[in-house]
């Protein structure tokens, strides 16, 4: 047995003991409270992709008077499309609060569909109120970088 094995997980530096040299490694523990910084970011991811949520849950709502008005060109295209939209509603809710909660795998969906939502406010230029589209894009920006500003989850 080691007699400084443990004094050696203790102290960190380099000395001498019973003439040979010998390196001490300090470990010092990670914090597991996240700063204000990093909590200011998770809260703001969470409100931005819970604001997405909502604005998905709208246009579904928008597909459903549609169709109910007769609007629509084909009545399974807009039901699918309904159905399709109120997945990711149900998606983005559950990421909002895995973001609120700091749960360590809420960052990546919410970086990838956010990843996806800038190249289509980018497309949405040519179709879309300017501000609508910059919004899409800012927004998308907005969230990955506080995905980011969170920093690792454990």
């Amino acid at each position: 047995m080691n007699p400084g094995a443990d004094f050696g997980q203790r102290v960190g530096g380099i000395g001498r003991a019973q003439g040979r040299d010998i390196v001490l490694l300090v470990t010092t523990p990670m914090s597991s409270e996240p700063t204000q910084r990093q909590h200011h970011a998770s809260k703001l991811a969470s409100g931005l992709v819970g604001l997405e949520a909502v604005v998905v849950a709208g246009f579904a709502a928008f597909y459903g008077v549609e169709l109910f008005l007769g609007q629509g060109s084909d009545p399974t295209v807009v039901v699918m499309s309904i159905v399709t939209m109120l997945i990711f509603v149900i998606g983005l809710s559950y990421v909002s609060a895995g973001l609120w909660k700091r749960h360590p795998r809420s960052q990546a969906p919410a970086m990838a569909f956010n990843g996806l939502m800038i190249p289509l406010g980018i497309a949405s230029f040519q179709f879309a109120l300017p501000s609508v589209a910059a919004a899409v894009v800012i927004g998308g920006i907005a969230v990955i970088l506080s995905c980011f500003a969170m920093g690792q989850l454990d």
